[in-house]
């Protein structure tokens, strides 16, 4: 498991309040901006601390710090994805400071994470006593992935399609590539290389549409790619036919994984195959600095659930970000 201080809770970003917070409307007495996390160390030491008492470092590409002002005094701060990605906290604050100031802060913590391009959030388990009862509405409390439940168990039924949780904290690091046969001839799971984007993007938007096409592309927008396919070694005057089966994560949403897609030769018979696939993926995910990730979307959950012990499906999720996508 990880060293790191464990979230206790989910917040579906998509489900927050529609009006921006006033700090960062810039319409309250608070005045929020963003700033680079080495700038905590130059705040008061004295502060009150919620959440992970860690100091926050640029871990991540998206790792930042939102510091609030009164005026030009500073009186709080919020870190945001330096204890983990989509992670807020810690939660600095002037103890003298006006009481309603933090429930500012963490909504507008909430925000800032949305805009960074993520579905989902997460927050230690102390902050929830922060949050108005209009943000609570989309907190959901982690369970404990000690619990081993079974599948059903951690289902939602009542849910058309529902997006599915994740932990990845006892998911091992990734190997480069994972060699395996298919009726006697040699397969690899692996990154896809730069060469084979515009095969393996026209290859799934003629098999699977154009919606999977273009998280695909933007697996290949992100550095390192955040897919993962399976193909055939070796040559064939159809490169296409070499093509068995992809998935991606930072595509959907950051921290979200697409839809696992594979060909019919595979699909229902080579469940090795199947397994590595996502494997493989969750390990580059984890590699990049999530603690969870959410599969997307998911109406059929029973094998995903069965499949994967640590996975939940996450109540409230229907429609989620996909109930107002432009489909054909």
């Amino acid at each position: 498991m990880s060293e790191q201080i464990i979230p206790g809770v989910l917040v579906r970003l998509y489900d927050l309040p529609a009006s921006a917070p006033a700090s960062l409307a810039g319409t309250g007495e608070w005045r929020a901006r963003t700033v680079p996390p080495s700038e905590q160390a130059a705040l008061p030491f004295d502060w009150s601390v919620l959440g992970p008492a860690t100091t926050p470092a640029s871990l991540f590409p998206d790792s930042e710090l939102l510091l609030f002002e009164a005026g030009d005094k500073p009186v709080a701060s919020a870190a945001l994805n330096t204890s983990g990605r989509g992670v807020v906290g810690p939660i600095r604050f002037d103890p003298a400071a006006d009481p309603r100031l933090l429930g500012e802060v963490l909504h507008a913590a909430l925000w800032r994470i949305r805009w960074r391009g993520y579905a989902y959030g997460f927050l230690d388990t102390a902050m929830v006593q922060l949050a108005a009862d209009e943000l609570r509405t989309a907190f959901w409390e982690l369970p404990d992935p000690r619990e081993r439940l079974g599948a059903a168990e951690r289902d939602d039924p009542s849910l058309e399609w529902g997006d599915i949780l994740v932990d990845l904290r006892g998911t091992s690091l990734p190997v480069p590539v994972v060699d395996l046969e298919l009726d006697g001839f040699p397969v690899q799971v692996r990154r896809p290389e730069a060469a084979e984007q515009l095969l393996l993007v026209e290859w799934i938007r003629d098999e699977y549409g154009l919606g999977w096409a273009s998280e695909m592309q933007r697996a290949f927008a992100n550095d390192p790619v955040s897919g993962v396919i399976v193909a055939r070694r070796g040559f064939s005057q159809d490169p296409r036919e070499c093509l068995l089966g992809f998935v991606g994560y930072n595509t959907v949403r950051t921290g979200m994984l697409s839809s696992i897609a594979l060909s019919p030769v595979v699909r229902g018979r080579h469940p090795m195959i199947t397994a590595s696939l996502l494997k493989l993926c969750l390990s580059e995910a984890r590699a990049s600095g999530f603690d969870h990730v959410v599969l997307g979307g998911v109406s059929r959950r029973q094998a995903a659930l069965i499949g994967i012990p640590a996975a939940w499906t996450i109540p409230g999720s229907y429609p989620g970000i996909f109930g107002k996508s432009v489909r054909g």
